[in-house]
């Protein structure tokens, strides 16, 4: 099937009529309605319902299958065009991730910032988006590999390598009013204290509390750890957030483990199982396994 039925297809789709994707694509309605006809009978199920009035289209199930593995070969061609046009121009590829916001920095300054110095020609798309987008970005072959603070949903449609545990700690202000001697933290030594997490942990942490039966005050659950950073050096409340161990934080921050072994994430390297990678994705795992 020529690759331009697909490529086609996906804009029909994502137009939501076959007049409005033909003018997008320039070129008539019947030739494009013509390639559907084509895709309908190759694959034997209708793909496509026209909605009340004719105007505007709907996937069936079959169509919804083939809608999703479309964008995948035409994600792939695309790639592939980029990879040889990096090539020829002397580079040796791209590698594209996907992150949890709240990981992005500690991974590149623990990971990325290492295997770029023994890989100077390499290039880099970085995408930091919830779990759910990573999802989607990964089956749509957007992305190779993502970085998150467990397993994606849908695991078994993926490889994993889990690497490094992060317990969360509590960064909190020098001149914090809340700051006691105590070398570590207890879950009791919190509550009722202005609190700020990051979303990659908040779930993990609330549900403990509960299973302890503490009500936390949280002030605000934040996006992206450096979020949640932020109020703890505006001396604001008390910051929870995952630590790998590497990372540096403001000198007016002090860190204090938490003394509870059950506020750890585990990070999660992922990949689309059975489905062939770069061999720019294959170096980066290569790298990860030895490091």
């Amino acid at each position: 099937m020529d690759i331009e039925y697909y490529r086609n297809f996906v804009t029909i789709v994502e137009s939501g009529s076959l007049s409005a994707a033909a003018k997008r694509l320039s070129i008539v309605q019947p030739a494009l309605s013509n390639q559907l006809k084509i895709l309908t009978k190759h694959f034997g199920a209708p793909l496509l319902q026209m909605k009340r009035g004719g105007h505007s289209l709907a996937l069936t199930e079959a169509g919804t299958i083939l809608y999703n593995k479309a964008r995948f070969i035409c994600s792939v061609e695309s790639d592939a065009k980029k990879e040889i046009a990096d090539s020829n121009a002397g580079f040796s590829g791209t590698l594209r991730i996907s992150l949890s916001p709240s990981m992005s920095i500690s991974f590149i300054k623990t990971y990325l910032s290492g295997f770029a110095k023994k890989n100077p020609l390499i290039n880099y798309e970085l995408y930091e988006v919830s779990p759910d987008e990573q999802l989607e970005q990964l089956l749509g072959g957007i992305t190779e590999i993502g970085v998150t603070n467990g397993p994606l949903k849908q695991s078994f449609r993926f490889e994993s390598i889990n690497q490094a545990r992060e317990h969360l700690v509590v960064l909190i202000h020098k001149n914090s009013p809340f700051l006691t001697p105590r070398k570590n933290l207890s879950l009791q030594d919190l509550e009722d204290l202005p609190l700020c997490l990051s979303r990659g942990c908040a779930e993990l942490f609330t549900s403990v509390c509960q299973d302890s039966r503490l009500f936390p005050r949280i002030l605000s659950v934040t996006t992206t750890k450096l979020s949640a950073i932020a109020w703890a050096e505006q001396n604001m409340a008390i910051a929870i957030v995952p630590f790998s161990g590497k990372e540096t934080f403001s000198p007016d921050l002090i860190i204090k483990p938490l003394k509870d072994d059950r506020l750890y994430l585990n990070n999660t390297i992922s990949f689309v199982k059975g489905r062939p990678l770069s061999a720019v994705a294959k170096t980066f795992l290569d790298y990860l396994n030895n490091h």
